[in-house]
């Protein structure tokens, strides 16, 4: 009883997770037609300042509030547990009212020195509020999860993706329309600041989704074994290091957006055509990018648990085999898809934005270098999550610590040289050594060499394959039918082209393990 309720669980949890994304796709790729690149540009400034909140609230209270609740109910101590979510919650709403005072108040400096893009501070301040709805938010779901009751997360994540569809694009439309008053902005700031009040009204709906679902506690329940100074020191344990991670895998984003509207306007002399420019690579270029790792960080989690539950058991030989496995089934599908998305970046754009041929111009050449740095990510998210699982996580930390470096470094580099597609290649080089100092450092900890050559090899030559018949296609029928019959027509062809070549490559041997065969 208890593994099919674990079960039902993860795929009550892997549903709301892959509606999420597409529900995220869904408001992002219309907004983006919508708002332009200079509309896109204030709303990635507001939201990229959030991701600092997102990564301390979504993961690393989470986090804490579940596995102790879990913990606590596990050992027979509800009342430690309960007590637990009690002070939890006047925490975290405390520090959430702070956090919202304080981006509000801070918007205008924030925007005006910082990121040097001021009309962007009235998005900053519409989207304070949900810095307290989201500390809520993780405290609730934590509550729920850690009672193994999965129904209140993934109902709530899908109201809230509902929520931010309907309302984000409806007052962004009102507003582009001029039903809805500019109070005195730009058409575009307004809109992007009514896009990021649709955001903000999503966390509140999660909010009260989450509090329909509370729990009926039994009305006789032991005192706590723990003090309430001992609860709180027991969460920042576990959410510190939790929410360091997170906020350092969101580096890249921060830097890019502190890097790259400043190096833009010294570039151009122009604030409001940085702005646009970064409004396109962050609108369309890495929306359109980040679909991919997104996808394949659902198809890597079906192995996590053998390798964790091998891990744990001492299996060398079965773990080992379990994280070669996460590895090429990513790699499976992040390598084709990165390469066809760097020979088709262009029809991929044109095809999602046919309304903004001038951002979409400016992001074919940045989307075409960043598909290739989608085969890195992508395979970056199964390294850390193993790491995670043996108990390593701190060490994820240093990795992106250094990644991230990298990515400052050329950022400054190149930024100014190439412009918006030197961040893209200073993405794809940052992700590259991720990629390689993650593995070196989980084949120092655990000692599983995970050949990441071997595993990118028969990808990537089934890939360029793939990818030169896509873009022949491509070539060969761009003109002669409409936009989408050609693109389907190529990525079909593509696709045909990468199973063949990989079945090649990899003939079915009686004694194949799992995971050649899913390969294959």
């Amino acid at each position: 009883m208890k593994q099919q309720t674990v079960l039902r669980g993860s795929v009550w949890l892997i549903a709301s997770a892959l509606a999420a994304k597409v529900l995220g796709a869904v408001f992002r790729i219309p907004l983006t037609a919508m708002l332009g690149g200079e509309g896109m540009g204030y709303f990635s400034c507001a939201y990229g300042l959030f991701l600092p909140v997102f990564a301390l609230s979504v993961t690393g209270i989470n986090t804490a509030a579940a596995a102790l609740t879990a913990q606590y109910y596990g050992r027979e101590q509800p009342g430690t547990a309960r007590r637990t979510v009690q002070l939890a919650k006047r925490m975290f709403a405390f520090w959430g009212i702070i956090g919202s005072m304080f981006l509000y108040l801070s918007a205008d400096a924030l925007c005006g020195h910082l990121l040097q893009n001021p009309p962007a501070a009235s998005a900053v301040k519409l989207f304070s509020p949900a810095v307290f709805f989201c500390c809520v938010n993780a405290v609730l779901r934590g509550e729920a999860e850690g009672q193994c009751r999965m129904q209140p997360t993934s109902v709530s994540q899908v109201i809230e993706g509902l929520t931010r569809v309907v309302f984000g694009l409806l007052l962004a439309g009102l507003t582009v329309r001029g039903i809805l008053p500019s109070f005195g902005q730009s058409v575009s700031a307004s809109a992007a600041a009514a896009a990021i009040f649709g955001v903000t009204l999503s966390t509140a709906a999660g909010t009260l989704t989450l509090l329909c679902f509370r729990p009926r506690h039994d009305k006789c329940v032991q005192p706590p074994h723990l003090s309430d100074r001992e609860i709180r020191s027991a969460l920042m344990q576990i959410l510190l290091p939790v929410a360091a991670a997170s906020l350092v895998t969101n580096l890249t984003t921060l830097i890019d957006m502190g890097t790259g509207i400043r190096l833009l306007t010294r570039q151009l002399g122009s604030q409001s055509q940085a702005n646009f420019l970064f409004g396109a690579y962050s609108g369309l270029a890495v929306t359109v990018c980040n679909l991919v790792p997104a996808v394949t960080n659902m198809l890597g989690k079906g192995a996590m648990p053998a390798f964790a539950a091998a891990y744990a058991r001492g299996d060398e030989e079965n773990t080992a085999q379990s994280a070669r496995q996460v590895m090429e089934r990513t790699a499976f599908l992040a390598v084709p898809a990165g390469l066809g998305l760097a020979v088709l970046a262009e029809p991929v754009l044109r095809l999602l934005f046919s309304s903004r041929p001038e951002e979409t111009a400016a992001a074919a050449v940045p989307l075409a270098v960043l598909g290739i740095s989608v085969m890195f990510t992508a395979l970056c998210y199964p390294v850390f999550s193993m790491m995670q699982a043996a108990g390593f996580a701190g060490d994820s930390v240093t990795v992106m610590l250094g990644g991230a470096g990298i990515k400052l470094l050329l950022n400054l580099l190149l930024i100014p040289r190439m412009g918006l597609t030197g961040a893209a290649w200073a993405t794809v080089f940052c992700y590259g050594m991720i990629l390689l100092l993650a593995a070196a450092i989980f084949h120092h900890r655990t000692g599983i060499a995970l050949h990441i050559a071997m595993i990118l090899i028969k990808p990537m030559l089934a890939g360029i394959c793939s990818a030169a018949a896509a873009y022949a296609v491509w070539q060969r029928l761009n003109g002669c039918f409409p936009l989408m019959i050609s693109l389907f027509a190529a990525v079909s062809a593509g696709g045909v082209i990468y199973l063949v070549v990989r079945r090649m490559l990899s003939p079915k041997r009686p004694d194949a393990a799992p995971s050649a065969g899913f390969a294959a």
